[in-house]
């Protein structure tokens, strides 16, 4: 329903107003209203300055008064340094970040007067009206189909470099329809980079090219003609660039630089080459810290995932993302299109090993991560060896990951986190959705993992509230051959969130956040949980032995069992 329907009163208003104010003014002439075939209100007026009279429109959208009207000049013409193009809108004091509901159209109309009036108040006068607002890097890059993005680091690299000077480039482009974004990959040559950027992950199109170093004067006239550049490379006496703007690869990108400002303009090679194409500058912000100072140590740490699905997939990105830089993946599955619904992953990795598809992702968050990937399929018809080796691989980490909420995988998991002395973090979510269960077990603190699943099963058996699911009884903790889980992703992902912070806690903080080491998380009023969002804490007592230290007396009995192993090498020895 249009607005002036519901809110007649308010549109008998803004009628009124603009017509006192024709009353009051003698610069406002020829007001006549007007609705559109979509039943849209507007008006049609004169405002005379100068000399000159000039036919604007002013229209009511759909949602006022909660957002302004728009004024625009009657047609194609450019009336204003502050509009939208040729034909478009007038920016005016008043828009849909400072508007009010009880602001008025003629409020609007006096705005656009003070604009036209200020920016030309007499015959031969031009004056500039300052802006009133600012526009944002997204603002000004959204309609550009190319563009330049310049890091802090990259810009500190240029800005340092020797007026006049000529240096070698290389440049890395992706493509994402409509848009090409091209960044800097490295500033120097390749024997002696001065810097450079690894984006191999994001498999760029790396492109060679130039950095020249002008001053402010000659940048505000660059050469944009074939001709043009071809006269700078031979003014700067510089073969290789003269070459390679002239006979170079099919795009031939130079970037010109000066004291804060960059113009990248690129040659396209073909028979009728006559004018370089400009790349739109994005300059990327300082970085500025977004996560405490206590993620740092996350660098240096390694985690185990075992198992890549919808919970893991999404454990791995978000501690990629936190600063985690090595991980060892373990998943024996492959990526199929009905697991997209919930995972960190999408069609790209269909067809992919599950880990090899994790690797990947984490590669485009983090292109340096240390990845090792193990396609076991642990507690399945697997080797021996393979086996080993990817627990292993588990062990030599510093916290291990079970995100497979499989009985016979957790085993497994909690042998080598026990064995190891190494923390462990798993979780679930419950069928339907309802919520999901988080759980932590730290060497000498909690009880070790197998203990802590048995207390945290008992739990469940005795909050004294029936199972009313069709998948199982009861939450026993255990999905030996069961149906895939039915839950969305939102769901998913708020489980796989919270054993993300278990993980960073256990990392990353001397001293936990968590009072307890195990939570039952509600997501719907179902099964224990009232209501979405209501915790269970639950308390685990100390129970189960972790990997007891080696002894003096340990040491000696390990000493007899492996002679009693090994006696041949232990007679040479003697011999020797």
């Amino acid at each position: 329903m249009s607005w002036w329907i519901s809110q007649a009163r308010r549109a008998l208003e803004e009628r009124v107003s603009i017509a006192n104010l024709q009353e009051s003014v003698d610069w406002l002439k020829q007001v006549k209203w007007n609705l559109s075939e979509s039943l849209r209100l507007s008006a049609d007026f004169v405002i005379a300055y100068d000399g000159n009279e000039v036919s604007l429109e002013i229209i009511y959208p759909a949602f006022f008064p909660d957002v302004p009207p728009q004024v625009f000049p009657d047609g194609n013409v450019r009336l204003s340094a502050h509009q939208y193009g040729s034909g478009g809108e007038l920016c005016l004091e008043f828009r849909v970040d400072n508007w009010e509901p009880d602001m008025t159209g003629a409020m609007m109309v006096e705005s656009a007067y003070r604009l036209l009036s200020g920016e030309r108040p007499a015959e031969d006068e031009q004056r500039d009206v300052p802006d009133a607002h600012r526009v944002t890097a997204a603002q000004a890059a959204r309609g550009s189909t190319y563009r330049m993005v310049i890091s802090d680091a990259v810009r500190s690299i240029l800005e340092g470099l020797p007026e006049r000077s000529i240096t070698e480039l290389e440049l890395s482009e992706l493509f994402r329809p409509p848009t090409w974004v091209m960044q800097v990959s490295r500033v120097g040559g390749s024997d002696s980079p001065l810097w450079s950027q690894d984006l191999l992950p994001l498999m760029p199109i790396r492109r060679s090219a130039f950095a020249v170093r002008v001053s402010s004067d000659y940048f505000n006239d660059l050469p944009t003609s074939l001709d043009d550049l071809v006269a700078m490379a031979k003014e700067f006496e510089h073969e290789s660039l003269t070459e390679f703007i002239q006979n170079g690869a099919v795009e031939r990108p130079v970037l010109f630089v000066s004291d804060g400002k960059f113009q990248l303009l690129n040659l396209f090679k073909g028979e009728e080459v006559t004018s370089a194409c400009p790349y739109k500058t994005v300059l990327v912000p300082k970085d500025e810290r977004r996560q405490s100072t206590e993620y740092d140590e996350l660098r240096q740490k390694s985690v185990a995932v075992v198992g890549c699905g919808s919970v893991g997939s999404k454990v791995a990105a978000s501690l990629a993302r936190a600063g985690v830089c090595k991980f060892t993946l373990v998943d024996g599955d492959i990526l199929f299109p009905g697991n997209i619904v919930r995972n960190e992953l999408d069609q790209r990795s269909i067809g992919l090993n599950k880990p090899d598809a994790v690797k990947a992702r984490i590669r485009e968050i983090n292109p340096s991560a240390e990845i090792s990937v193990r396609r076991v399929l642990m507690g399945g018809q697997e080797s021996s060896s393979s086996t080993e080796a990817a627990l292993t691989d588990i062990a030599s980490c510093d916290l291990v990951v079970d995100a497979t909420a499989d009985a016979t995988i957790f085993s497994l998991c909690a042998a080598v986190a026990r064995a190891e002395g190494k923390p462990m973090v798993w979780g679930e979510v419950f069928s339907g959705g309802v919520g999901g269960m988080v759980s932590r077990s730290r060497p000498d603190i909690d009880p070790a993992p197998l203990a802590a699943r048995k207390q945290l099963a008992a739990w469940c058996a005795d909050q004294g509230v029936p199972w009313d699911g069709k998948e199982s009884t009861a939450y026993d903790l255990t999905r030996d051959d069961a149906p895939p889980l039915v839950a969305d992703d939102s769901e998913v992902t708020i489980i796989a969130a919270h054993m993300t912070r278990f993980v960073v806690d256990i990392l990353a903080r001397e001293d936990t956040i968590f009072p307890y080491s195990a939570y039952a998380i509600g997501l719907q009023r179902e099964w224990i949980f009232s209501a979405p969002f209501e915790v269970f804490p639950i308390k685990l007592e100390p129970e189960g032995k972790w990997v007891a230290p080696i002894s003096d007396e340990s040491g000696k009995e390990l000493a007899v069992l492996i002679k009693e192993l090994f006696p041949d090498a232990f007679e040479k020895q003697d011999e020797s």
